[in-house]
Order: C-alpha cells, then sequence, then structure tokens
C-alpha cells in the first residue's frame, strides 16, 4: 500500500517541477495549477517516445530522470505561489483519502479492477516487456507513454509495478483535481476544494479508476486543462517566437494525449480549439467567405495543409506510433450494453457504469432532470461572464460524441462520455458553488427565491454527485492474491524461460514476470499461443476452461514448461511432460521431447473429457477403430443452475446441493469466482476456499462463463447415499456492513471425481465412458 502512494506522490511531484520548468520557459513567472497537467504531459511524452526506442523501458526511465534534473537546473526560485501550497495540498490529501475507499473496505490492497476490467494485466504485462524483454509484446503503435512512466517509477526501491500502475492511476486524478483549481479561483477554500475534488471523481471518472483505467482518465486530465488554457493565447502576440512560447503549455499537453490516447485523442484540443476560436470576433471576420479564399490561395497556406496531412498521416499509420489499425479495432468493439449520456452529467445513483445501464439506475429519471439543469444553468452562468472555453469545450465533447455514433461501438462511446465527464462537473459545480449572481436578478424578491432555488438545486447535485461516485468507489473490485500469487513460486525455475500458462488469468503474465510467458488470450492472441479446434478458448464463453487439451501440438511444442490447474477434473498432462513444481492450485510440467502428434480428442467444449455415447451412430463406428483411449474415472457432476440458492451468493450467504456418491474416496473441483474466502463444507468435511478472482469475469457479463476449475478437497464416503455440499461465503467485515457493501461470489460446477487413475484402454472399450483423449487413426 505504501509504495502506491509512493509513486503518486514520486509522480505528482515530478509533473510539478517539470511543468513549473516548462511555464516559466514560456514567460510564465507566476504560478498556475495548469502546470500539474502540463508536467505530466511532458512525462508522459517523453516516456513515450523513449518507450519505442532501442532499451525500452530503461532509456524511458534515463530519459525521465534527464528530464527533471533539466528541470531542477532550470528552476527560478523564488516565484509566486500565492497560497497555492495550501489550497493544493487540501485537495490532495481529500482525494487520496477518497480513493482509498476502495481498499479501506476490502480491507486488503490489490490491484484494481480485478475480475471486471481485466486490461491491466495486459498491461502490467507489456511493460515487463518494456523492462526485461520478456512477455508479451505491446502492440505495435500502441501509446506507451504510461507504461514507461510506471517503469522508471518502479525502479524506486521497494516498488513493484503494479503499485506503480495502481500509483500512477491515482496520480492522474489528483493531478486532474489540481489542475481544476485554475479554474476555480473565486471560491472560498472549502468550496474550491469541494468543487475540485468533485472534477476528480466524477462518477464517470471515478468507474474508470475503480477499473484501474489510465488512458481515458489521462485524456480527460489534458483535455480539461486544454480548455482551461485557452484563453492564454487570446490575443497571441506578433512575434512568432514569442507566439511559440506562448503555445508550447498547449503543444505539451496535446502531445500528452497523443503519447497516452494514441492519435485519435487529439480529436478533442483541435474541435475545442475550433468551437472556441468562434467565439473571437476577428476570427469570424477571417472567416468570411473571400476572407478564406484568399487565406486558401496562398502557397504558404496549401504547404502547411499539405504538411499537416501528411504528418498525421505518419503519425496514425506509419512507424513505431502508428495505432491506427489497432484503434479502429478497438473503437467498434462493444461492451455490455449502452452506456447512458446522462452519466457524463455525474448523478447516477448504480455502482456499476456498465451493466446498471441497461436496466437503469434507481430514480434515473429525478438523476437525469437535476444533472442536467445543473448543467444546462451552469453554461448559462460561464457564458454571462464572458469564459467561453470551458463551455466550448463541452459542447465539443457532446459533438464528437454525436459524430462517432454510426462509427463506434458502446466501448469507445463510454470512453468519450468518460473524457466529457470532468467539464461537465467543473461547469456545474463552480456555478452552483459560487451563486447565481448579480446577473440573475432585477429585484429583491427574484434575487431571494433565485438563491433559495439555486441553493435547493446546488445542494441536491453534490449529495447526488458525491453518492453516486461513493457508490461506485464502495463497490470497485480490488483484487485478491487468489490463485494467482501462487505463481510466483514458481519464478525463479521460469526466469528467461519459455512458460505456457494453461488458464484464463489475464494477469498470469504479470504473476511470472521475468519469464517469457504465454497466456491464451482471446481479445490480444499471441501468435506462439494457438487454440486446439476440438476445445477453442472462445466457445461462446469468454475465458472458458482451460487445460493440456486447449492447445496445439505446435503451442506445445514451443514452450518448455506448461503451468495448468491442480485440480482433479482436468486433461491428462502428454506423455512427455514431467512434474516439475507444485503449488495447491497448480502443476509446473516441464516438457521433455516433442509432444506425440497421434494424441487426439473428441469435440470437448468446456470439460476435460466427453462422454461416449455409442447409441450414436457416429460414435458407435469411431469406437469401433483399433487405437488406445485414456479415460476418466466417471464423475458425478453438479451444474451450477442446481444450487439450492442459486449460483450467486452474497456476502454471509451459503447455498447447497446434494450427490449421490458412491462409497470410496473423491477428489472435488469447483469453480468460483469470489472477492471473498468461500468454505465447501459436508457432514464431517470441510474445505476453505480463498478469495480469488484470477483475472477472470463473473458469470453476468461473460455470457454464462463458469471458470477454471480449482481443487477443493478430498471427500471419503462409507455407503453410497446422497451428500449434501454447501458453499458458504464470508460474513462482511464491520466496515463493509456500515457501508452496505456486498461482494458478490459465483459459484460454477462442483465434480466429484473418484479417486482413482485414468485408464488407457483400447479405444472399442469407451463407450459409456468419459473420453479424455485417443491415440489412432480413428476420426469422430
Amino acid at each position: 500500500m505504501i509504495g502506491t502512494y509512493a509513486s503518486a506522490a514520486l509522480i505528482c511531484a515530478a509533473s510539478l517541477l517539470v511543468g513549473r520548468a516548462i511555464l516559466a520557459a514560456s514567460g510564465r513567472d507566476r504560478w498556475s495549477w495548469l502546470e500539474p497537467a502540463v508536467g505530466f504531459g511532458a512525462v508522459i511524452s517523453v516516456a513515450g517516445v523513449l518507450a519505442r526506442l532501442p532499451g525500452a523501458g530503461t532509456t524511458a526511465t534515463l530519459g525521465l530522470v534527464v528530464l527533471i534534473a533539466v528541470s531542477l537546473l532550470t528552476l527560478r526560485m523564488p516565484y509566486r505561489l500565492d497560497g497555492a501550497v495550501a489550497g493544493g495540498a487540501a485537495v490532495a490529501i481529500v482525494l487520496v483519502a477518497v480513493l482509498s475507499i476502495p481498499f479501506a473496505i476490502s480491507g486488503r490492497w490489490g490491484l484494481l479492477g480485478v475480475g471486471f476490467n481485466n486490461d491491466l494485466g495486459l498491461h502490467l504485462a507489456w511493460s515487463e516487456w518494456l523492462r526485461s524483454g520478456f512477455g508479451p509484446k505491446p502492440d505495435a503503435g500502441y501509446p506507451l507513454g504510461p507504461h514507461g512512466v510506471a517503469i522508471a517509477t518502479a525502479a524506486f526501491p521497494k516498488i513493484g509495478l503494479g503499485q506503480a500502475f495502481i500509483g500512477e492511476v491515482l496520480a492522474i486524478s489528483i493531478l486532474t483535481g489540481l489542475t481544476a483549481l485554475a479554474a476555480l479561483g473565486n471560491l472560498g477554500p472549502a468550496r474550491r476544494t469541494l468543487a475540485a475534488v468533485l472534477v476528480a471523481v466524477p462518477y464517470l471518472a471515478a468507474s474508470y479508476f475503480a477499473q484501474a483505467a489510465f488512458k481515458e482518465t489521462a485524456e480527460a486530465l489534458f483535455v480539461l486543462a486544454f480548455a482551461i488554457a485557452l484563453p492564454w493565447v487570446s490575443p497571441l502576440p506578433a512575434g512568432g517566437r514569442e507566439r511559440l512560447r506562448m503555445l508550447a503549455p498547449l503543444g505539451v499537453l496535446a502531445a500528452g494525449i497523443f503519447f497516452s490516447y494514441s492519435f485519435a485523442g487529439l480529436a478533442w484540443p483541435l474541435a475545442i480549439t475550433l468551437l472556441w476560436s468562434l467565439t473571437l470576433p476577428q476570427v469570424r471576420r477571417a472567416l468570411a467567405p473571400r476572407s478564406i479564399l484568399r487565406f486558401l490561395a496562398r502557397p504558404a497556406t496549401l504547404a502547411w495543409i499539405a504538411g499537416i496531412a501528411a504528418a498525421a498521416a505518419v503519425l496514425a499509420f506509419v512507424g513505431p506510433f502508428g495505432f491506427a489499425s489497432g484503434f479502429g479495432k478497438v473503437a467498434g468493439s462493444n461492451t455490455y450494453g449502452p452506456v447512458s449520456p446522462a452519466e457524463a452529467l455525474g448523478v447516477w445513483p448504480a455502482a456499476n457504469y456498465r451493466l446498471d445501464a441497461a436496466g437503469g439506475a434507481p430514480l434515473a429519471g429525478l438523476a437525469v432532470a437535476v444533472a442536467v439543469l445543473a448543467v444546462a444553468l451552469g453554461v448559462l452562468w460561464w457564458a454571462r461572464r464572458g469564459e467561453l472555453a470551458v463551455p466550448a469545450a463541452l459542447t465539443a465533447c457532446v459533438l464528437l460524441y454525436l459524430v462517432s455514433l454510426p462509427f463506434s461501438g458502446d466501448y469507445s462511446r463510454a470512453k468519450a462520455l468518460m473524457i466529457a465527464s470532468p467539464l461537465a462537473m467543473l461547469i456545474a459545480s463552480r456555478a452552483l458553488l459560487a451563486g447565481p449572481g448579480d446577473g440573475w436578478r432585477s429585484s429583491v424578491t427574484r434575487g431571494r427565491l433565485a438563491r433559495a432555488g439555486w441553493g435547493a438545486l446546488a445542494v441536491t447535485f453534490i449529495a447526488g454527485a458525491v453518492y453516486s461516485t461513493l457508490l461506485v468507489l464502495r463497490e470497485a473490485p480490488v483484487g485478491p492474491p487468489g490463485h494467482g500469487a501462487e505463481l510466483r513460486a514458481f519464478v525463479p525455475e521460469l526466469r528467461g524461460k519459455a512458460v505456457l500458462y494453461a488458464g484464463q488469468d489475464r494477469f498470469a503474465a504479470y504473476e511470472l514476470l521475468g519469464s517469457d510467458s504465454g497466456v491464451p488470450l482471446v481479445e490480444f492472441p499471441d501468435p506462439d499461443v494457438v487454440q486446439s479446434p476440438t476445445k477453442p478458448f472462445d466457445t461462446g464463453n469468454a475465458y472458458s476452461p482451460i487445460d493440456f487439451d486447449s492447445f496445439t501440438y505446435g503451442t506445445l511444442n514451443h514452450h518448455s514448461f506448461v503451468i495448468t490447474s491442480s485440480a482433479a477434473w482436468n486433461s491428462q498432462a502428454p506423455a512427455n511432460f514431467r512434474i516439475a513444481g507444485r503449488t495447491p492450485s497448480f502443476i509446473l510440467w516441464e516438457r521433455g521431447p516433442k509432444t506425440p502428434e497421434d494424441r487426439q480428442t473428441l469435440l470437448e467444449g468446456t470439460e476435460p473429457a466427453v462422454p461416449v455415447d455409442c447409441t450414436a451412430p457416429e460414435l458407435r463406428i469411431f469406437a469401433g477403430h483399433g487405437g488406445l483411449a485414456s479415460l476418466f474415472p466417471t464423475p458425478v457432476v453438479a451444474p451450477k443452475d442446481l444450487w439450492d440458492n442459486g449460483p450467486i451468493l452474497d456476502t454471509g450467504e451459503s447455498t447447497s446441493r446434494a450427490l449421490k456418491l458412491p462409497a470410496g474416496r473423491w477428489r472435488l473441483s469447483i469453480q468460483y469466482f469470489s472477492p471473498v474466502g468461500l468454505t465447501l463444507s459436508a457432514p464431517g468435511f470441510t474445505q476453505p476456499l480463498k478469495p480469488a478472482l484470477d483475472g477472470q469475469r463473473p458469470n453476468t457479463i461473460s455470457l454464462a462463463n463458469d471458470g477454471q476449475y480449482w481443487p477443493a478437497g478430498e471427500i471419503t464416503t462409507k455407503t453410497a447415499a446422497p451428500v449434501r455440499f454447501t458453499v458458504s461465503a464470508a460474513e462482511a467485515s464491520t466496515l463493509q456492513k456500515l457501508t452496505g457493501y456486498n461482494g458478490q461470489s459465483y459459484v460454477g460446477r462442483l465434480i466429484a471425481l473418484p479417486a482413482k487413475p485414468h485408464r488407457t484402454l483400447p479405444l472399442r472399450q469407451a463407450c459409456g465412458r468419459w473420453l479424455d483423449w485417443y491415440a489412432g487413426d480413428a476420426a469422430p
């Protein structure tokens, strides 16, 4: 936990220092709260450029050291702070407390978003590749500025890569709150702090923080800073050199956008600049038809347009930063349903911005009415004061969202809404906390009524916004160590070696840092990890159970080691693999000679074996061929939909199911997904199950996925009789009860397998048995 806060502090301090140096170099000796965003833009840009050069993570780290050193050398003291330290410290302290809510309620530090949005697992693995050269390589052109910053931060002693990334996510929110202070100077200290915190973590920003998203929150920070800084450049000085100095901070912010969100993120500053420029009389005069034609007829103008278009094409499609094809793929993807545009306004009383969107939130109509009225009055309030840059920025965000509707999926539309949410909150909160002002009154009576109505709206809107944000942070998933933490026991033996993880955990590569790990990911396929056609990873259930049968021969032969679950209900290892290590949840297998190609499987779906029903003509013909069959002892299966209290448990709840087990010893395997500890029990039997999310997704959002099978102990029965198994979720802690937290657990299948070895028999004896694999010339 300390490493996370230390990482956030280091990133904020570096941003403040570099931002001060840049603004001083641009001729601004007086302190401005735009410096944190400008400094962070420079830090992201340097890291993003250097991460693509030879040396990758090391080069980025050294580059940031040089940037900070140069900033220190150019820093001129003293300069006027104008009380900035106290105001900024108050905002930072409150934000740290607010953003610590997920850790406090869960009772642990862990990676955010685990089990809901597991993208961070891939980013951690990419960062390890940048740092050591091992693991999955980042996609071509993907913006790596945030990754370079995390790597540099993790270079400090006792700061892990995961801590550094969560610290960076925390720092982005703090920097957003500090940046908001630049537009809140007319408010008193308490109201200014409240407004800055609301701008930093409005509903959607809190939602993205809760899933450890950093690209979208960084983009929102830079867009907010860009909008606030635009009035600086009006009017521009006559000299070209002075113009460049004045525009330099805006250029740094645009560079930060490019290296954190890619070229597509530049649409926001361009649209904001265009709309805001239309508010300037000199620009409107220049847009007269004759003036435009004369301007476009100049050779210099045509050369500039051609140069900018060519540069944009190169940046988008060519070279190490060309991410157009990858961005297009992501932009067309879908999430779990459309996200309501009203969520961008900050009042949406639902814990999950995606899952609760389709069914709506409680009192959604009232929430939308309050939020729309607050933002609309805020726009009028800013316009009456002649401060048009921020309203123009929000308008640009709205237009970009509308333009994107025919071309993008729900996933990208949600991002666009999130980027707009700090702007909407700034417009509403500053206006409501400042009061209507003299421009809204024509008499004493109307003034009193206006202030009373204004105050009531302010209290309602701010209370709704605070409640919505706290609801998100209360339910934010904080990953427990889970089964994945056991993978670290294998790292000394696997360092620098090719290892295949046979499972669905997107954080497995992070746990295996230092090894050349391959993980089966449907969204980001690894060319060295190919699924078997008879047991594919993607069967309609994202993250299906995975074992040896899930991979092609080439995949198994490419890796020196394979890690599988130690559950009994898993396919038998090929004959050329031997056990090289074991933990309670995993087995490490070392490959010997090449995997025999005559080992084949039937269509197993999501199971390690399939029953051979010879009443079907094709299977009867198949079993009549020569060859050998590896057969499981007959299992007893408890489907997930037959648990008496259902497969989803709230804290403190339990569900049970009776299994008719013949006398003997049985090895139990279970699928589950839980942020709290579970207990599997039966008469004379108790087996604790550790809290585990393990980078998979809960059943409600992954097409009824059941998850990986995990070992659940052994039970011995003396007679053939029904045995009632019960799964119980741990009770909520005192803080969880006080806050209303209710982390849900998901239980899948329970498999009881006789504690007997596989049998290898002639294929003709497979009828009526569970077939794991077969060898021979037969074909199903």
